[in-house]
């Protein structure tokens, strides 16, 4: 079996698993991927600041600087991408959305990804807080380089992003979006997850088997 599909299973088991009643969004990280996923289109290539508005960022190309690192997996379109710089703050509106993916590079944990959300509602992601992620800025690992996915929750819409960083910096790359799968369509994914976890075990087993 491809072992992208297997890596992209355990990441939506373990997103699923951490989903609580409160919670507002589901947020997917899959290490070493790039936008876009199939069913997504990217929206923003970050070619250049159209559409953003904050403070103390830029548009920056390949090779990486003190001003930051392009991230490493993404294949998209341009090589450009947005960082964040010391300080600094980027939000990032559109029209409304159920699913948002984007490239995430050297993920930080002085980095802030803030959901902004229906009636001017918000949800703040921290890695090495609420994202339990590597979050070391390494600008070549799979584990601080990916793809990361936020799937708004029944009844919310999605209506931007806003990153925000204490330090060089919060780079990301193609910005796409798609609709949430419906509920069944996520029970489906959950019992054939535990079809191929249950192969798997089996599989497993059978190797341990002597014969004498």
């Amino acid at each position: 079996m491809n072992m992208n599909i297997l890596a992209k299973a355990s990441a939506v088991a373990l997103g699923l698993a951490a989903v609580s009643p409160a919670q507002a969004v589901t947020f997917l990280y899959y290490p070493g991927d790039s936008a876009p996923s199939a069913g997504f289109t990217v929206i923003n290539e970050f070619d250049n600041t159209t559409g953003i508005s904050g403070s103390n960022f830029q548009i920056n190309t390949p090779p990486a600087n003190s001003t930051g690192a392009p991230p490493a997996y993404a294949t998209f379109g341009s090589s450009s991408y947005l960082s964040v710089l010391t300080g600094g703050s980027a939000t990032i509106n559109f029209a409304g959305a159920t699913a948002v993916e984007f490239d995430w590079g050297s993920i930080d944990d002085y980095n802030t990804l803030t959901v902004l959300l229906n009636g001017g509602a918000e949800y703040v992601i921290t890695p090495g807080g609420n994202f339990s992620n590597d979050a070391n800025g390494n600008q070549i690992l799979p584990s601080t380089n990916g793809l990361f996915q936020i799937f708004a929750d029944e009844g919310e819409t999605i209506y931007g992003l806003r990153l925000e960083s204490s330090k060089n910096s919060f780079e990301i790359d193609n910005l796409a979006m798609a609709p949430v799968p419906e509920p069944a369509t996520w029970a489906m994914m959950i019992a054939g997850l535990g079809l191929v976890g249950g192969m798997m075990r089996r599989r497993a087993g059978a190797a341990r088997v002597t014969f004498a």
